[in-house]
């Protein structure tokens, strides 16, 4: 069914004329920022999702069910259609959690009470190189006919086969970007396959708020990169990664990035990206997968894809240094 020929929203009333909302699945971080008693706010709107601002740190994202599963986001059953702008959202209007309860702009009613939380799929833990290759020759002949122009997607090709990541094929990131991409990915090379990584190249330093958008692409690089280590086993490697990226991040990039590559660096991150990497692993890549890493953002997907992909090309099984 099409977006234009969705249902319309059966939209539940509260006693005093307000919105209400059941809210289906959430993640952790989401949770987290929407603790009982919380006084918070809403950072910033867009047609069919919201940003939630506990204050310190935490976010929390509303939105339908089609936004796909996430550490910070809520899902509510609700269609394409939805426009929260429509309904008088807006930046700064004041949240109220209490009794499971969220209160946004004092007449929009999320209840937690029914919500699952979610939890990325469990780390592979039975794989081989050759699987892993297997997989990932199967993501390039998939992924080629959904490659964005924009952002580190271009690369994934490059980085399955272990070519020399091309400059020409991430302009829009500039040369300190594209030599940022190039000077991570070699240290991530060693950090997969179990090498000892050392520290973090200053050549990378760049990649952190590289690019446009709420999460610039070298952010979504970077989380996909730690996810992918932290399904290889490298735990190690991806806490120094996590470090280094948090510590970037302080200056270096918007709050809402910053969020997510705290969840990264927890080993979380967009539900598809976490399968289609459990997918690789297991030597497989389905059409499917690659189309629910396009529907992540604009190229946030391919982005962080592109930093998961800069990891398994290298992998190897963590009986070896680097955990």
């Amino acid at each position: 069914m099409g977006t234009d020929e969705a249902p319309a929203l059966q939209v539940q009333r509260t006693p005093d004329g307000g919105l209400f909302f059941p809210v289906r699945l959430i993640g952790g971080a989401a949770r987290r920022a929407l603790a009982h008693g919380s006084r918070a706010t809403v950072l910033t709107v867009f047609r069919r999702s919201f940003y939630v601002d506990d204050g310190d740190g935490g976010l929390a994202c509303f939105g339908p069910e089609a936004m796909g599963a996430g550490p910070l986001n809520g899902l509510c059953a609700l269609t394409q259609t939805i426009d929260w702008r429509a309904h008088g959202l807006y930046a700064g209007a004041p949240v109220v959690v209490a009794g499971g309860v969220v209160t946004v702009a004092e007449r929009l009613v999320f209840s937690l009470e029914p919500a699952r939380e979610w939890r990325p799929p469990r780390i592979i833990r039975r794989w081989t190189p050759t699987s892993v290759a297997r997989g990932l020759e199967r993501l390039v002949e998939t992924v080629l006919m959904r490659l964005p122009e924009e952002g580190i997607g271009p690369l994934i090709p490059d980085l399955a086969t272990r070519r020399r990541p091309r400059n020409s094929a991430v302009t829009a990131l500039g040369n300190a970007g594209a030599g940022a991409v190039c000077a991570l990915t070699g240290w991530l090379a060693h950090a997969a396959s179990g090498a000892p990584p050392g520290s973090l190249p200053h050549a990378a330093d760049p990649l952190i708020g590289c690019g446009p958008g709420l999460t610039p692409s070298g952010d979504d690089f970077v989380g996909g990169a730690m996810i992918a280590l932290r399904a290889a086993g490298r735990s190690s490697a991806a806490n120094s990664l996590g470090r280094w990226a948090l510590a970037k991040a302080q200056e270096g990039t918007g709050k809402i990035s910053r969020a997510h590559l705290a969840a990264a660096a927890e080993g979380e991150g967009a539900d598809s990206l976490h399968r289609l990497v459990a997918a690789v692993f297991a030597g497989e890549a389905s059409q499917s997968g690659i189309d629910a890493i396009a529907d992540i953002g604009h190229v946030s997907g391919f982005d962080a894809l592109a930093g998961a992909t800069a990891v398994l090309a290298h992998a190897q099984p963590a009986n070896s240094p680097g955990l």
